[in-house]
């Protein structure tokens, strides 16, 4: 995959080098978890030698390593992950609700954020039952077809809107995503109006969920949580009267400690 490079202006202070050097260790993923200088080369646009540089230099600061030809994530990049969730306030507190949410219902319970045009899980408590999909933290999954990211895109104004779809546009990812603008406002409308989000079946065949924002003491929303179970074990009536109040009330505890 070809990854867009030129998002930063040449003639501005930001350091290139920085910025090519995090291009390469962002290409690594779940699907890339080992790649060849060439494959690395091909995914960031860069030629051979610039990539070479770059990787040999996250080699001896320890975030990759090399077997052979091939070069992979090191657990070090963890550390990464960890040091910004610890800066958050509300993260010692919302892991162990997650905890519990998952606890009452027997269901999976995740939290995530809105960084840039990104929707990233920050804390996950798996259910007894394991899902197709794979929500773990550090995960980025497209926002407009998960119920956390839903609830985040209600919380914008609408011509923020109006940009993200113009810079995201509404792929589809199941025949039961929502890929049309208008429809996809009219969600967030009511979405912004009932304080919570369902979807179905839009993310991933079979998987509904639903989430409700998590709201600093000011009322701004830090994050969401949400519950996915899969379609055949509870029926979207269950989802709003047993798994949604359980959500809220999650919710609502997370506030009122902070």
């Amino acid at each position: 995959m070809q990854m867009n490079t030129g998002t930063v202006n040449q003639t501005s202070d930001r350091a290139q080098s920085l910025f090519k050097g995090l291009l390469v260790l962002q290409s690594f993923s779940s699907s890339t978890v080992s790649m060849t200088l060439s494959e690395v080369a091909s995914a960031v646009g860069m030629n051979r030698a610039t990539t070479r540089r770059f990787l040999l230099t996250l080699v001896d600061l320890g975030y990759l390593e090399i077997d052979g030809k091939r070069y992979s994530l090191t657990p070090k990049v963890m550390t990464l992950g960890y040091n910004y969730l610890s800066s958050l306030p509300w993260w010692q507190i919302a892991n162990p609700l997650a905890e519990e949410v998952s606890r009452t219902l027997s269901e999976s319970c995740s939290i995530g954020v809105l960084t840039g045009d990104e929707l990233i899980f920050v804390a996950r408590a798996q259910g007894p039952r394991a899902l197709a999909i794979n929500l773990t933290p550090g995960r980025v999954v497209p926002v407009h077809a998960a119920a956390v990211g839903r609830v985040l895109l209600a919380e914008m104004e609408a011509p923020d809107v109006d940009e993200f779809v113009e810079r995201n546009p509404l792929i589809p990812l199941t025949p039961y995503t929502v890929t049309d603008i208008k429809a996809l406002k009219a969600s967030l409308r009511r979405v912004k109006q009932d304080g919570y989000a369902v979807v179905d079946q839009e993310l991933e065949v079979g998987l509904l969920a639903v989430a409700v924002p998590l709201r600093n003491a000011y009322g701004r929303a830090i994050a969401a949580i949400g519950v996915s179970t899969p379609a055949q074990r509870r029926t979207m009536a269950e989802i709003e009267n047993e798994v949604l109040p359980t959500l809220q009330a999650a919710a609502a505890k997370l506030r009122m400690q902070l």
